[in-house]
């Protein structure tokens, strides 16, 4: 027979193995910098050692879990953390809060799997940026406070563009934005829990956030991302676990006394007839929203003059809030009129205490436009059949909430709606993805199957089955 050899693949070592020594090498040389780094920050006091500990621990979770789960695992955190990222911050007016580091390490750990892949953004998303992007730019040049409005503008766009970006090129399978909305509920729910031993506002609960109204927006996000994970599984205790955040979020709106989360929260329940096209759920409802009129009265006379529900009948410091908000409403006005085009830039936009009166303010109408244009390009697939169009309820919440927000790249809002652009671009659903209709629509997407990024734990996989 011919003498017959095997091709060697190109990573292979060569025969006395020089290759396998050499990784090993650089593999120890890496530890041994690693603890000489850890040794120096442990010693230089007990805050710098848990930073070590942190980071050893980092090192160790690369190691045995992979870059892509750990990229997952920091996502959810960064998820978790947003329903009160000024909260956990040192101070609520910094501008980089621990939320805003986390997604920065995920960025970083991302990259690999992200760069040169391709991503389809629908054109209505694409369009809204350039408009955003140029009236921006223009209206910092020729703003009062130039500096001021480009850090306001970058701090905006971070969000805009950023965020919803990020979502689109990686483009997670959609367990996995199960997993971040499940991330973002526990989080507030941590809040909830914390909210009778925590501080309070003029007797409104605060949670762990810095401010009622915040404690509210993070209620009525949690409450949103619950309607569309209620339909994500149909075990009891799934459905038992759903049905008790529900309730935690509904409590957390009415004791932040936000009069405007409660009403959002109205709102997105009269849309649930629409949105599921169902006659009966349409009837219950009806009757629902009858029994809560009927018994609206005592529900205000019991809650406490703090409450959403006591506030909504203007008891409290209700009014004081009415005529503050007044006042903010009238100096925006002021402002947009005196550069209705090109607007203002983004130095006092804050100050208006209306997002889309910000933005108006700050790009004018053109800006306006372009901002409405990303918004409708996200909101509109919830009246279509895509399997998992009720992600949309998190759009139509941020809709309506910002209009009483005074920051516009709130990550409160920001965060659990970014996962919608994902429904926005059609991406198609689980490969077992079948609603009680049968409905598998929506166009394929490049993005990766997120089998690769399961956890590698029963529960979180058996925690966001689904069941189309």
């Amino acid at each position: 027979m011919p003498n017959q050899t095997t091709a060697r693949p190109p990573t292979a070592a060569r025969g006395d193995g020089s290759t396998g020594v050499v990784e090993r090498r650089a593999v120890t040389v890496a530890m041994v910098l690693l603890a000489v780094v850890l040794a120096a920050v442990s010693a230089r006091g007990p805050i710098m050692a848990l930073v070590g500990v942190a980071l050893a621990g980092f090192v160790a979770a690369l190691a045995v879990l992979g870059r892509d789960r750990v990229a997952l695992l920091v996502m959810m955190a960064a998820f978790a953390t947003a329903p009160m990222y000024k909260g956990v911050a040192p101070s609520p007016d910094m501008a980089i809060t621990p939320t805003d580091g986390l997604f920065g390490l995920a960025v970083l750990l991302l990259l690999p799997t992200v760069l040169g892949r391709p991503v389809h953004l629908p054109l209505g998303y694409v369009l809204g940026v350039l408009l955003v992007l140029t009236t921006g730019t223009l209206s910092t040049v020729f703003s009062p406070a130039p500096v001021v409005s480009a850090f306001q503008f970058v701090q905006w766009l971070i969000v805009l563009v950023g965020l919803v970006g990020l979502m689109a090129i990686w483009a997670p399978g959609w367990r996995t934005v199960d997993l971040l909305l499940w991330s973002y509920v526990a989080g507030h729910m941590a809040s909830v829990l914390y909210s009778p031993i925590g501080d309070s506002i003029a007797g409104r609960s605060v949670g762990l956030t810095h401010h009622p109204n915040a404690f509210g927006e993070a209620g009525v996000m949690a409450f949103a991302a619950l309607m569309y994970l209620w339909r994500q599984g149909t075990s009891l205790w799934y459905r038992l676990l759903v049905a008790a955040c529900v309730a935690a979020s509904l409590a957390s709106v009415v004791t932040s006394g936000s009069r405007a989360a409660a009403a959002v929260v109205a709102g997105l329940v009269l849309m649930v007839p629409f949105v599921e096209r169902s006659a009966v759920k349409g009837f219950v409802l009806a009757m629902l929203i009858a029994i809560g009129i009927v018994a609206l009265p005592l529900l205000i006379d019991s809650s406490g003059d703090t409450s959403a529900l006591s506030r909504l009948a203007g008891t409290g410091d209700a009014l004081v809030a009415d005529q503050a908000r007044l006042n903010a409403q009238n100096f925006g006005l002021d402002l947009f009129f005196q550069h209705p085009v090109l607007g203002n830039g983004f130095a006092q936009a804050i100050y208006v205490h209306n997002v889309v009166l910000g933005v108006a303010v700050s790009i004018g109408l053109l800006g306006l436009l372009g901002y409405l244009m990303v918004l409708f390009t996200m909101a509109r697939p919830i009246i279509g059949t895509h399997v998992n169009r009720r992600i949309g309820y998190l759009v139509w919440a941020f809709i309506a909430i910002t209009p009483t927000v005074p920051a516009l790249e709130d990550r409160t809002l920001w965060v659990p709606m970014a996962p919608a652009i994902l429904l926005a671009m059609g991406m198609r659903p689980d490969r077992d993805g079948t609603d009680d209709t049968g409905d598998t629509d929506g166009p394929e997407t490049e993005g990766e199957d997120d089998a690769d990024l399961a956890l590698p734990v029963t529960t979180a996989t058996d925690l966001t089955e689904t069941s189309r």
